[in-house]
C-alpha cells in the first residue's frame, strides 16, 4: 500500500532534503487519516499523522490532520478511564492547530477549531485571542463573538459579554441562545423590560428547549418576578432538576418569594 511505503520510508535515515514530500504524498496520507478516523481507529491515524508531520512539519494541512488524530486519541484515553492521558493528547492536538494557524494563509475555521479546544482545556487566554482572530477572519460565522460573550457572561463581565453576544447576533440574528444570552445579560444590567422581551423571543424560536426555560426563568427572577420563574423551573424536565444549577436557582426564587412577603 502507498501508506504503508510512506511511513516505511520516513523511518529511514533521510538527508533533509530528501525529507521533502510531495502534494500528492501528503494527500494520500491525509486521506488515509481520515479514513483511520471515520472508523474509530485513532492509534492508526496518529501513527500516519506523526510520521506526516515529521516530514513536512511546515504544512498546515498536515498540522491539521495531526491535530484531528491527537483529538481523536485523546477521547479513546478518556474513554478508557484515563482522563490524564486524553489530556495531554488534547494539549499536544492544540500545539499542533496553533502550528497550524500560524502556517496557513487562509486560518479562520482554523482559529475557530484552536479556539474551541483551547475553551475545552481552560486555556482561556489562548481561547480569546483565536476566537478574537477567527472573529475577525469568518466573516459570516457567529461562532467566535458568541463563545467570547460566554466566557464573559461567565466571569461577570456584562459590558464586554453584551458587545459580544450583539456582534454575535448581528451575523445570526434568530440565533435563540444567543437571544436568551443577550437577554441574561440585559437583565444583569438592569434593563429589564428588554430582557423579559428578549427572553420571550429567543423562547418562541424553541419552545421545548429546557436550557432555554431555564435562562428565561432566570431573567424574569432578576426583573422582579420569581413567582413566574419558579413556575417555569417547576415545569423543567425531572433530570434537569437534578442539576446543583437549578437547585440553585430554585432556591433563590424561593427565597425572593419570601422576600417580598
Amino acid at each position: 500500500m502507498l501508506v504503508v511505503a510512506f511511513i516505511t520510508a520516513c523511518s529511514n535515515q533521510e538527508t533533509p532534503q530528501s525529507q521533502q514530500i510531495t502534494v500528492e504524498q501528503r494527500e494520500s496520507a491525509i486521506d488515509s487519516a481520515m479514513q483511520h478516523l471515520q472508523a474509530n481507529r485513532s492509534m492508526e491515524a496518529l501513527a500516519i499523522t506523526s510520521t506526516l508531520v515529521a516530514r513536512d512539519p511546515n504544512s498546515a494541512q498536515s498540522q491539521e490532520i495531526h491535530a484531528l488524530a491527537l483529538i481523536s486519541e485523546g477521547w479513546r484515553h478518556e474513554n478508557n478511564g484515563n482522563p490524564d492521558a486524553g489530556t495531554e493528547k488534547w494539549g499536544q492536538a492544540l500545539d499542533a492547530y496553533i502550528l497550524a494557524c500560524n502556517q496557513s494563509t487562509t486560518a479562520g475555521l482554523l482559529q475557530l477549531s484552536t479556539a474551541q479546544l483551547a475553551h475545552m482545556l481552560g486555556k482561556m487566554s489562548i481561547a480569546k485571542k483565536y476566537y478574537e482572530l477567527a472573529h475577525q477572519n469568518v466573516f459570516n460565522d457567529a461562532r467566535a463573538s458568541f463563545f467570547l460573550a460566554q466566557i464573559d457572561l461567565l466571569n461577570s463581565q456584562w459590558e464586554s459579554a453584551k458587545r459580544w453576544i450583539t456582534l454575535s447576533l448581528e451575523r445570526k440574528p434568530n440565533e435563540p441562545f444567543a437571544l436568551l444570552s443577550l437577554a441574561l445579560i440585559e437583565a444583569e444590567l438592569g434593563n429589564t423590560s428588554i430582557a423579559v422581551e428578549l427572553a420571550t423571543q429567543g423562547c418562541n424560536l424553541l419552545p421545548d428547549e429546557p436550557n432555554l426555560r431555564f435562562i428565561q426563568a432566570r431573567v424574569l427572577r432578576l426583573a422582579g418576578n420569581p413567582e413566574q420563574a419558579l413556575e417555569i423551573l417547576i415545569a423543567l424536565p425531572k433530570d434537569m432538576q437534578e442539576s446543583d444549577m437549578y437547585k440553585g436557582e430554585f432556591d433563590t426564587c424561593l427565597a425572593a418569594i419570601s422576600g417580598s412577603e
